[in-house]
């Protein structure tokens, strides 16, 4: 038996409020904070490599959790949606992941884009990968991995997971541990910042 974890980036700047997308964001000192807590509550799991999206945030994030000891191997498979939105100024809090419909219209990705490719570093990475490992990667492509490993369909109800909508979906600086065994996957609850707040308090 052995265990991988799917992490995603911590929080990140974006003073300008546009869809970042790709673009090189650096994490903001409560991003860095999170990490920061992934790097100890990863300390005692016999992490043997990190995978990691290439996009700046999920770099900062995998080097932090690293700690100069555990591996990192950059995959662009684990990179952030391709979108024609990247950089595009936008009003309130909530990105226009309502535009989800046109993203393939736009020369952009849809889910099951996504879908692919993700499955694809996972059938080549991890089914191969026989220690403890970590996926530091994104929001959605995090999600079109999950529902992959699990072999559960992109219906129309889950391809707008949505940031605060599903408790299924994995949110920033969050974990979602999986076990491997016996050529199953099986995911375990979900662990929030909140629990290391919690943890740290005792």
């Amino acid at each position: 038996m052995n265990m991988f974890y799917l992490v995603r980036h911590g929080l990140f700047e974006n003073v300008r409020n546009i869809m970042i997308g790709r673009l090189p964001a650096p994490l903001s000192q409560e991003g860095i904070r999170q990490a920061e807590r992934l790097c100890d509550y990863f300390r005692d799991k016999k992490i043997a490599v990190i995978f990691s999206s290439p996009v700046l945030r999920c770099r900062q994030t995998a080097e932090i959790i690293a700690d100069k000891t555990i591996p990192i191997r950059f995959d662009i498979r684990l990179a952030e949606t391709l979108s024609a939105y990247q950089g595009m100024w936008y009003a309130g809090k909530q990105d226009p992941e309502d535009l989800c419909g046109h993203r393939k219209e736009l020369g952009g990705e849809g889910f099951d884009d996504l879908r692919s490719r993700m499955m694809s570093f996972f059938n080549e990475a991890i089914k191969k990968e026989k220690r403890n490992s970590i996926i530091c990667s994104h929001g959605d492509p995090l999600w079109c991995l999950y529902l992959g490993i699990l072999n559960r369909p992109l219906t129309d109800e889950v391809k707008e997971p949505g940031e605060n909508g599903n408790p299924e979906f994995l949110q920033k600086g969050a974990i979602r541990p999986f076990k491997a065994e016996n050529g199953k996957y099986i995911p375990l609850d979900m662990i929030l910042q909140d629990a290391f707040f919690k943890k740290s308090r005792l």
